[in-house]
């Protein structure tokens, strides 16, 4: 008799929460007596479709956890890492659950934080995603596409060379250059070279070299580059503060010497490529606009790039530049400020560049994920440059309904917009934790919002018409 009411319970309550989504799952077992709640609970996990946590749905994720622990919380790349998504515990079982909003293609890292100290792996999602710190849960909602060029194909990966305690007479140090050769190298064959800061985490967390096999397969006629992957020694000073010039100088005066020294390349700057993320971003950027006669080409993922490399590029001729940009939507917010103003310096000065906004995190997920896309399009000369229009966002296609915002950080104020269609369009504007702040009529699709009242913060916004939904973040900063 246990067994068939336990089944009956899974019956009840397993076809709400397949049917009409988690939240519906939620009001069924809270309205059920507190002595009943667990039984439910245990069916719950052990039926989780697909046998894994987070449970993913249209318009975001149920983060679910079953045990004991005085508090849990999320940490990731959507609470910019602190521990305050904070779950709840379900009176009656040992299940904790939070609600999390965002975009259908989202790709997030994170961790669950116990006990208010203890950072761990979310235990029933086996994807993770590598970074400097170790591996983190991956949250990929269901209109991500996973990048098949990561993986292990099988495929020709090219030569690794490596050159041991080289060393920098600018510096005073030395360090381990590793150069990849790409598959279908000939010795003495004129090669374009990709200089790759970070270089070691490319060719680990970033799989440099599997996009590359990936890429020499998928495209036979595309003259891959040889890549010089150096790695920093002091990678905030190189790259960002007190020893960014000699860095820069280490790189155009000794390595690149070396570099010609060993393998035939191209003398046209034009071939020569400075790739990084982050602060190694930083540092392309300073080479692009110090040192033009050393490198024409930028794949910047992820960039911080302070006003003065900016300027530096402005002095430039648009002529001699090609730049392929990219951020998360999650990213930093330092790094999200100084990239859109040099998108529209790009625009403005008429650089060919390529600009991609993501919905992901300051993450190794996002770079290895963009690696082929950055490097297709600064080595395709003959690919059409795209016309000035905000970052391409992935997943949205034209039978999507979508959601504008600009501009996006805003101050007070930011216009809100949907393409035009019949019917009337409602918004609602929810906070970071899903509480409902505001609600409008916004007539035919065109709104602005004030939001002199709300502190600064990340926001959500929805919108409906014709029962078709819409869904984006802003950022409000005062």
């Amino acid at each position: 008799m246990k067994h068939l009411t336990l089944l009956l319970l899974c019956l009840l309550f397993w076809a709400p929460l397949r049917a009409q989504g988690f939240a519906e799952f939620l009001t069924d077992l809270l309205g059920r007596p507190v002595g009943e709640r667990q039984a439910v609970v245990d069916s719950l996990f052990a039926h989780l479709p697909g046998g894994e946590t987070p449970i993913r749905e249209a318009d975001g994720a149920w983060f679910i956890w079953r045990g004991t622990a005085s508090s849990l919380a999320v940490a990731g790349d959507m609470t910019g890492w602190s521990p305050n998504l904070s779950l709840t515990l379900i009176a009656g079982t040992n299940l904790w659950e939070r609600h999390f909003l965002c975009e259908a293609d989202a790709r997030l890292d994170y961790k669950l934080v116990r006990n208010g100290s203890e950072w761990i792996l979310d235990p029933l999602n086996p994807h993770t995603c590598s970074g400097g710190f170790g591996p983190n849960s991956e949250l990929a909602m269901p209109e991500y596409v996973q990048p098949q060029e990561i993986q292990n194909l099988g495929l020709p990966n090219g030569t690794l060379v490596s050159w041991p305690a080289f060393y920098s007479p600018q510096l005073n140090n030395t360090r381990t250059i590793q150069i990849l050769l790409p598959p279908g190298y000939q010795e003495g064959q004129a090669r374009p070279v990709c200089v790759v800061h970070d270089g070691s985490e490319y060719l680990t967390l970033g799989s440099l070299r599997n996009v590359v096999a990936w890429l020499a397969d998928q495209h036979p006629n595309l003259e891959l580059p040889i890549f010089v992957c150096v790695p920093p020694v002091n990678r905030t000073a190189e790259y960002h503060t007190t020893q960014q010039d000699l860095f820069a100088h280490f790189i155009v005066d000794t390595v690149l010497p070396a570099v010609r020294a060993q393998w035939a390349t191209y003398d046209d700057p034009a071939r020569w490529i400075s790739l990084g993320a982050s602060d190694g971003g930083n540092i392309s950027t300073y080479l692009l606009g110090h040192f033009p006669a050393a490198f024409g080409r930028g794949v910047l993922m992820s960039p911080y790039i302070p006003a003065a490399n900016r300027q530096a590029l402005a002095q430039l001729s648009p002529d001699s530049l090609r730049v392929y940009l990219n951020w998360g939507s999650y990213d930093i917010e330092d790094i999200i400020q100084t990239s859109e103003p040099c998108v529209a310096l790009l625009e403005e000065r008429g650089v060919p560049h390529l600009a991609r906004l993501y919905h992901e995190g300051h993450s190794w997920g996002l770079w290895r994920a963009t690696l082929d896309e950055g490097l297709l399009y600064i080595l395709e000369a003959d690919t059409a440059v795209p016309p000035a229009l905000p970052p391409a966002e992935r997943g949205a296609g034209p039978e999507r309904l979508e959601l504008r915002a600009w501009p996006n950080p805003f101050n007070s104020q930011v216009q809100l917009e949907l393409p035009p269609g019949p019917g009337r369009t409602r918004l609602r504007i929810f906070d970071s934790a899903g509480r409902l702040c505001e609600e409008h009529d916004a007539g035919g699709g065109r709104f602005i919002w004030e939001a002199d009242a709300l502190p600064s913060g990340r926001y959500w916004v929805e919108g409906v018409r014709a029962g078709r939904r819409a869904l984006t973040s802003v950022t409000l900063l005062r």
